[in-house]
């Protein structure tokens, strides 16, 4: 079994359509499978707070947003709760040192401190990871 730390970017595609790829169906498909992603406590917000912006802009209706947060309840992604100690130490740390946002620097802290794999669309967030010596989450055949 697989862990891996799970950011948004990669999970909204999961939903949208026209944002699948390759690498973000291979994501699912190890979540599917009974990989576990760990997730920073802003992760559900992140993703809650994308949909319901669909929904207001008429992208998605109340149904399809009800339909995708029920789905996501029933993976096996994990919140780390304890990362919010963290906020005003490591997170503000790592988000100065490679110019993230704080939710960003959650990810990276996280995989950080978990020592997983970080899956992410965020091309900041991938290049900080990298230079932090975070591997991203890969695939043999994705």
């Amino acid at each position: 079994m697989t862990r891996f730390v799970l950011d948004a970017s990669v999970a909204l595609c999961w939903f949208f359509e026209g944002q699948k790829t390759a690498y973000t169906e291979a994501v699912f498909e190890c979540l599917a499978r009974g990989d576990e992603a760990l997730v920073p406590v802003v992760w559900p917000l992140e993703v809650v707070n994308s949909l319901v912006v669909a929904a207001r802009q008429k992208a998605i209706t109340a149904t399809q947003l009800e339909t995708f947060v029920a789905d996501l309840e029933e993976l096996p992604v994990e919140v780390d709760l304890e990362g919010v100690e963290r906020t005003y130490s490591s997170i503000l740390r790592i988000s100065r040192q490679h110019q993230l946002s704080s939710y960003d620097a959650a990810y990276l802290d996280l995989a950080l401190v978990e020592g997983l794999p970080l899956a992410t669309l965020d091309k900041n967030l991938r290049a900080a990871a990298k230079h932090a010596g975070v591997e991203p989450l890969k695939f043999v055949n994705p």
